[in-house]
């Protein structure tokens, strides 16, 4: 009887210590997080979509003064990349004669369904320009749910895309058109 009582003390010990150490996981840069968004890349590279130049146009934070926008699909999901450039008095014209310089991230967006239904089901993250997952000050890698939950970051921000879709309009008349690779 003792020993029937103490499995059964082990076991659901076991179950609450596995719950809240789930509870305590952020939503995202997870390793499998992280693995996938390293696959991604890869097929991002194979596809072109780090490649292919775009409509360069002005923005504003959180990504770079300087911005380009490729959407395409990859194992069938569509895929939204922004390029992100930055620098000490930057324009247009300065990127167009050295992109490589400038370039400071590239921000992603795939559409994974059942990921996150309840933002949209977007996969979010966001590279260095050689392709290594990048992170936040916290030191966690910035792929997956990234910053779910937050009154800042990816979802939160996308949310107020307007359509429900977590997708901005580009702005066809500030040359901010999509580029779609096929």
């Amino acid at each position: 009887m003792k020993t029937k009582l103490f499995v059964a003390t082990v076991v659901v010990t076991a179950f609450v210590a596995v719950g809240a150490m789930a509870a305590m996981m952020p939503p995202f840069g997870s390793s499998g997080d992280v693995s996938y968004a390293k696959s991604l890349w890869q097929k991002m590279e194979a596809k072109g979509l780090n490649s292919t130049p775009a409509n360069l146009y002005v923005g504003g934070p959180p990504h770079g003064k300087v911005r380009e926008v490729l959407e395409g699909t990859i194992d069938g999901k569509r895929v939204i990349v922004k390029r992100n450039y930055r620098g000490k008095d930057i324009t247009v014209s300065k990127v167009v004669a050295d992109r490589v310089k400038y370039l400071k991230s590239v921000t992603i967006m795939q559409k994974r369904e059942g990921f996150d239904p309840e933002d949209g089901d977007w996969y979010w993250v966001k590279y260095a320009p050689d392709g290594t997952v990048m992170k936040n000050k916290k030191g966690m890698s910035l792929a997956g749910k990234v910053a779910k939950g937050k009154p800042v970051g990816c979802i939160a921000c996308h949310a107020a895309a307007p359509g429900g879709d977590f997708v901005f309009n580009h702005n066809k008349s500030a040359n901010a058109a999509i580029v779609f690779v096929k």
